[in-house]
């Protein structure tokens, strides 16, 4: 009797496994499907959401793009398979940087669906914008700058040695005394870039005054040269303002989000990791949502 279950079972299973291999074979690129990549389907949402991040220039033809399209995914589902094949997958490194991008992309399309909830800004609103951030538009100005980069000292109390510097020149005496090196170069800093308190601040300096910014694990030291100013076109300013408000808003939104995550959430530091008891994070937007109301998805 057991013999008999056993051989029933197998046969069971021989079927079964014949069927999902039968069914894997008739799977034929029609309706949704534009191609079928070793058993893998490409779909039409799939071309249709390629074309759509795709610059596309007017009066092109769509059906040479959809099929210009559908290669590039298909070689991309190739090498993607032979990359499985090789065991990448399973690198510990690819499974980090996965769950960064699939994370990312989470808070990205979070922040998008929360930006439906925000309502465009009328006239009034646009011209309220635009007139309490002139460095953004009828006072945008193009400067060029002479500047020290250094690496950031463990300690940025540090950089209070700096402030008696008036020239450039006295911040790289200081910097060599303090025993660190810096590169110097020339480049641009166009005024929209910069948060508005600190573009006040820059133009509020005397002429060839240095200021200094950390950024990161680098300190750049700046001085202004010269300076050219962006001709101020109001049409073009309005999209630019309604896009500006939706950030704002949006970033409003996602700081309450995680202000609530953290008042539910269970996190628990090894000792050393743990963020400053008195650091505040009413002030700044976390990197993470800066990022995320940039460029939110469409």
């Amino acid at each position: 009797m057991v013999n008999t279950v056993s051989v029933k079972k197998s046969t069971l299973l021989a079927v079964t496994a014949g069927a999902l291999f039968l069914s894997g074979c008739e799977k034929t690129a029609e309706g949704q499907v534009a191609a079928i990549v070793n058993g893998e389907e490409v779909t039409l949402q799939e071309i249709n959401a390629a074309l759509g991040e795709a610059n596309i220039p007017e009066g092109a033809d769509k059906d040479v793009l959809k099929q210009s399209a559908l290669q590039q995914i298909v070689d991309r589902r190739l090498l993607a398979q032979a990359a499985k094949e090789s065991g990448i997958d399973q690198d510990p490194a690819y499974l980090i940087r996965q769950r960064q991008l699939s994370e990312a992309l989470l808070v990205r399309m979070y922040a998008d669906k929360a930006g439906t909830t925000i309502k465009v800004p009328d006239q009034a609103a646009i011209d309220r914008y635009t007139e309490a951030n002139p460095f953004t538009f009828a006072n945008r100005t193009i400067y060029a700058v002479d500047q020290l980069i250094f690496p950031a000292p463990a300690d940025l109390a540090e950089l209070k040695q700096l402030e008696v510097a008036k020239t450039l020149e006295d911040v790289g005496g200081i910097l060599t005394k303090m025993g660190i090196k810096f590169a110097r170069k020339s480049a641009q800093m166009d005024s929209v870039q910069v948060p508005p308190a600190m573009m006040a601040q820059i133009v509020a300096l005397d002429p060839g005054e240095p200021f200094v910014i950390p950024t990161g694990a680098t300190v750049t030291a700046s001085v202004i040269k010269g300076q050219q100013k962006v001709p101020y076109d109001a049409e073009k300013a309005g999209p630019i303002a309604v896009k500006a408000i939706r950030n704002e808003e949006m970033a409003k939104i996602m700081k309450q989000r995680l202000t609530e995550a953290k008042a539910k959430a269970e996190i628990t530091y090894q000792t050393g990791f743990a963020p400053p008891a008195e650091k505040s994070e009413a002030a700044d937007t976390p990197d993470v949502i800066k990022k995320a109301v940039e460029a939110p998805t469409g």
